[in-house]
C-alpha cells in the first residue's frame, strides 16, 4: 500500500519531539539523518519509503535534513550519512550507518513490530530448522497454551508430531483443530499417516519380503507390500522408488494403487522437500 502523508514528514527542532518521540508511541519511527549532497542519501531513503508502504500504518519515517538542522544532528553525534535511527515506545533502540540493503533493514525493522506470538512462531521454526526438534515443538506447545485459537502453530505441530511418528500426541493436536483446518495439507498429511497405520497391520517384516522378492523379482503383490512395509519403517526413499518400479512396469496395477501411494507419500512428507521435489518429477515424466 501507498504510505499517507502522516506516515512520512520532514522534521526540524520545533516539531521533533512531535514527529518522533510522540509518534513513537504507537508505531515504529525511523528517524533518516541525511544531505542534499550525500549520494548514498539519495539510494537509500526511497527504500526507507517504500518499506513505511509496506508495514500498514505501523512504521513512520521522519526525516531530518542535517544541513538544515545541525543542533539535532549534534545531539545525535552524527558523524557518517546517512544514519538512521529507530524509535520505540519513545526511545531510540537501533540505528544503522551507511546503505544497507533492504532485507538487513527489514529484520531491524521486525525485530520491534512483529508480536510475540509471531516472534514465538519464528523462534520454532528457526529451532527446528537447525535440528533442535524439542524445542521447536516446546515453543509451538507454549505458544498454543497462550493462543488456544492460533491454527497456524496447531497444524506445525501436528505436521512435525507427525513426521516424528509420534502419532498419540498427534491426534491430540488434531482434535483442537477448527473445520477449515482440516483441510490443510498438514492435516492430509497426518490423515494419510493414520490411515497408513492401519493398513500396515498383518504385513511380512522387511527383510523377509526382501528375501522372498530375490527370488520372484517379478512378483508385484510382493513389491507393494514391501513399498508399504518401508514406509511404516520411515524408509520413504526405498519405499518410493519401488513404487515407482512397479508404475514403470504397470501403471495401471491394482487400479494405480501404486501411483496414488506415492501421493499419499508426498502428503505425508508436508508436500516438499527434496525427497518429494524428485520423486514428484519422476513420476510426472513416468506418466506424461
Amino acid at each position: 500500500m501507498e504510505p499517507n502523508a502522516n506516515h512520512i514528514v520532514n522534521s526540524d527542532l520545533a516539531s521533533f519531539t512531535e514527529d518522533v518521540i510522540v509518534a513513537s508511541g504507537e508505531q515504529l519511527v525511523m528517524v533518516d539523518f541525511w544531505a542534499q549532497w550525500c549520494g548514498p542519501c539519495r539510494s537509500l531513503t526511497p527504500l526507507l519509503e517504500k518499506l513505511v508502504g509496506q508495514y500498514d500504518g505501523k512504521l513512520k519515517l521522519v526525516k531530518i535534513d542535517t544541513d538544515a538542522n545541525q543542533e539535532i544532528a549534534r545531539q545525535f553525534g552524527i558523524r557518517s550519512l546517512p544514519t538512521v535511527f529507530f524509535f520505540f515506545k519513545g526511545k531510540p533502540v537501533d540505528q544503522f550507518m551507511g546503505l544497507q540493503p533492504e532485507a538487513a533493514i527489514r529484520e531491524k525493522i521486525d525485530k520491534y513490530l512483529l508480536n510475540q506470538s509471531d516472534l514465538m512462531f519464528q523462534q520454532a521454526n528457526a529451532a527446528y530448522e537447525a535440528g533442535q526438534r524439542e524445542a521447536a515443538m516446546a515453543f509451538l506447545q507454549q505458544l498454543i497454551q497462550n493462543e488456544p485459537g492460533n491454527e497456524p502453530a496447531k497444524l506445525q505441530l501436528l505436521q512435525w508430531l507427525s513426521l516424528a511418528n509420534r502419532m498419540e500426541e498427534a491426534r491430540t493436536v488434531a482434535g483442537l483443530l477448527s473445520k477449515e483446518s482440516r483441510e490443510s495439507p498438514q492435516y492430509r498429511g497426518f490423515a494419510t499417516k493414520v490411515e497408513f497405520s492401519e493398513t500396515l497391520t498383518g504385513l511380512k517384516d522387511i527383510d523377509q519380503l526382501l528375501q522372498e522378492l530375490e527370488t520372484d523379482h517379478e512378483n508385484m503383490d510382493m513389491r507393494f507390500d514391501l513399498s508399504l512395509a518401508l514406509i511404516g519403517a520411515e524408509r520413504y526413499a526405498e519405499a518410493l522408488e519401488n513404487l515407482l518400479d512397479i508404475v514403470r512396469r504397470d501403471r495401471h496395477y491394482r487400479d494405480e494403487e501404486p501411483r496414488k501411494t506415492m501421493i499419499k507419500v508426498f502428503e505425508m512428507l508436508g508436500g516438499k522437500g527434496e525427497l518429494v521435489t524428485a520423486y514428484r518429477r519422476r513420476l510426472a515424466r513416468l506418466l506424461n
